[in-house]
């Protein structure tokens, strides 16, 4: 199984719940990935825990953008070693591990290829060369898979009408997680925040996709009306000084709180009242999941297959662009009504048991790795 990063992240907890859940009879796991981040603990507890290994092959070269020179170092490292190991499958996560591990697989004469697709690292926001080129790289790749598995019914009809996927070889298996931790009151404690005080939060990457500087503009709005609430946000990456900067800005660094990477993360989530997603692209996100798992009500963006969790009314509300006043609007409306918060959040979790559960996902992906 291969990834291209380490760090937290929602496929990342994906790909962990795949090596722990799958059964241990049937498959022999090796992970390949970048070194250094949280995936790479979670696996080693993990071994501690069922005293079962699991092979990691660390490749430090591996990195999100292009790089011409570490990509073919990357492509040869990953065909030696299926070349030798003679996997039976082959499974890739992630744009730039999907394209190298792929054909590299396919080189390698790996029998059963597969990626899933959490999100195309393809869109407007790129330039139009990188588009073409990224284009042809998948079309490429999608034709040396097994199959290719969307994490969405966007992403899989994005991909078959762009030419990057087959339409017979791909299918759509959701994301799934856990249930949600039953304890509750730890971040209230923690940060000495009264039961009467609205919390609203937010789990993700602190990356431009994720908009991290726009949710604490839309949180600056909600004050500015006269509501009470506080804003955490949980998390780590390369906009981190630019969101504790727009913070000092505002003069929020009593009502934000920065929490960094949390392993306890769900079990935090439990005191939040409404959870935000304002993403420029998404895949599946798993921090929606989490929180509708939690009976809270979601609002995020209209991008990638935000649509598919988020039942707009129901169990939460999605925005269309990026507007403050607006996306505070409907923040504000749950703030307002407890009523509709929990009516929302119940929805929520009936609609996440039925569609987004981790048994569910790790029993498609078993029966494909067996059937297809």
């Amino acid at each position: 199984m291969g990834i291209t990063l380490s760090e937290m992240g929602g496929a990342q907890k994906v790909v962990y719940d795949l090596i722990s859940s799958l059964p241990e009879d049937r498959y022999d796991i090796t992970l390949a990935t970048c070194p250094g981040g949280e995936l790479i603990q979670w696996i080693r507890n993990l071994e501690l825990k069922k005293g079962r290994y699991i092979g990691i092959i660390g490749i430090p070269q591996l990195r999100r953008e292009l790089s011409p020179f570490y990509d073919i170092w990357v492509f040869f490292k990953l065909y030696r070693l299926m070349r030798k190991e003679r996997y039976d499958i082959a499974h890739f996560h992630s744009s730039k591990m999907g394209i190298l591990g792929r054909l590299a697989a396919f080189m390698a004469g790996v029998p059963k290829i597969y990626f899933t697709v959490h999100g195309w690292g393809i869109n407007e926001y790129q330039p139009e060369w990188l588009q073409k080129m990224l284009g042809f790289a998948e079309k490429v790749a999608g034709r040396t898979c097994t199959m290719c598995l969307c994490v969405s019914r966007y992403h899989m009809y994005k991909g078959i009408s762009r030419g990057w996927l087959q339409p017979g070889k791909a299918r759509v298996i959701y994301n799934g997680i856990d249930p949600a931790p039953v304890i509750q009151g730890k971040l209230r404690r923690e940060l000495n925040i009264q039961e009467d005080m609205a919390i609203i939060g937010s789990v993700m990457r602190l990356r431009e996709p994720k908009q991290p500087v726009y949710t604490i503009q839309v949180f600056n709005e909600i004050l500015k009306r006269g509501y009470r609430a506080k804003l955490i946000i949980m998390g780590d990456g390369p906009m981190n000084e630019s969101c504790r900067q727009i913070i000092r800005q505002l003069g929020l660094k009593n009502d934000v709180y920065m929490l960094g990477t949390r392993a306890d993360a769900r079990e935090l989530m439990n005191d939040m009242d409404i959870v935000t997603l304002f993403s420029k692209w998404e895949g599946l996100p798993i921090a929606l999941i989490e929180a509708m798992f939690a009976g809270k009500p979601v609002v995020g963006s209209l991008v990638g297959g935000i649509p598919e969790v988020i039942d707009h009314g129901i169990n939460g509300f999605m925005t269309n662009g990026f507007n403050a006043s607006r996306d505070a609007d409907y923040i504000c409306l749950l703030l307002k009504d407890r009523a509709l918060r929990a009516n929302m959040g119940e929805a929520g979790k009936r609609k996440a048991v039925e569609c987004f559960s981790k048994d569910r996902m790790v029993a498609a992906y078993d029966r494909l790795y067996r059937d297809c």
